[in-house]
C-alpha cells in the first residue's frame, strides 16, 4: 500500500513537472519569437531605408543631370522600397512573428493567438496537477491520522481491560 502511494505521488509529481516545463517552453517561445521578429523587422527596415537613401541619392544626382528617364526610374525603384517598408510595418506579425512561433513550436502553433491559448491551457494543467498532488497528500495524511487513531484507540482499549483485570 505504501509503495503504491509512493508510485502514485511520483507519477503525479512527474506530470506536474512536465506541465510546468510546457508552460515555461511556451512562454519562452513567445518571448524569443517576439524578440527575433522585432530584430528582423528592424533589420529589414534598416536595409530598406538604406536602399531608399541610396536610390534617392542616385535619383537626386540624376535629376540634376539632363537624362530624365534615369532619375525617373531611380525614383520609381525608391518608391517601391518605400512601399516595401510600409508593407513590412503593417504586416509585421504574419511576416516576422508568426513564422518564428511556428518554427519554435515545431509547427504545432502558428499564430500568437494560438500560442497564448496553448499557454493558458498549459497553465491550467499545472494548476490541475498541483490540486491533484495536494489532494493526494491530504488523503495520505488523513489515512495516516485514521490509522494512528485506530491503533491508539485499540491500544487504550487493551490497556483498559488489563487494568480492570488486575
Amino acid at each position: 500500500m505504501f509503495s503504491e502511494l509512493i508510485e502514485q505521488l511520483k507519477g503525479e509529481v512527474t506530470r506536474y513537472g512536465k506541465a510546468v516545463g510546457k508552460v515555461g517552453q511556451l512562454r519562452l517561445i513567445g518571448i524569443v519569437s517576439r524578440v527575433l521578429g522585432l530584430f528582423l523587422l528592424i533589420l529589414n527596415i534598416s536595409l530598406c531605408v538604406l536602399a531608399l537613401f541610396a536610390f534617392g541619392s542616385v535619383a537626386a544626382i540624376d535629376a540634376m543631370s539632363a537624362y530624365l528617364p534615369v532619375w525617373a526610374a531611380a525614383l520609381i525603384v525608391g518608391s517601391f522600397y518605400l512601399l516595401l517598408i510600409i508593407v513590412a510595418i503593417c504586416a509585421r506579425k504574419p511576416l516576422f512573428i508568426h513564422p518564428f512561433i511556428a518554427l519554435l513550436s515545431k509547427q504545432l502553433i502558428h499564430t500568437q493567438e494560438e500560442l497564448e491559448f496553448e499557454t493558458l491551457k498549459a497553465e491550467k494543467d499545472v494548476e490541475l496537477e498541483a490540486i491533484r498532488i495536494e489532494t493526494n497528500v491530504n488523503n495520505a495524511v488523513n489515512e495516516f491520522h485514521f490509522f494512528t487513531n485506530l491503533i491508539s484507540g485499540f491500544w487504550k482499549m487493551l490497556f483498559k481491560r488489563k487494568v480492570k483485570k488486575q
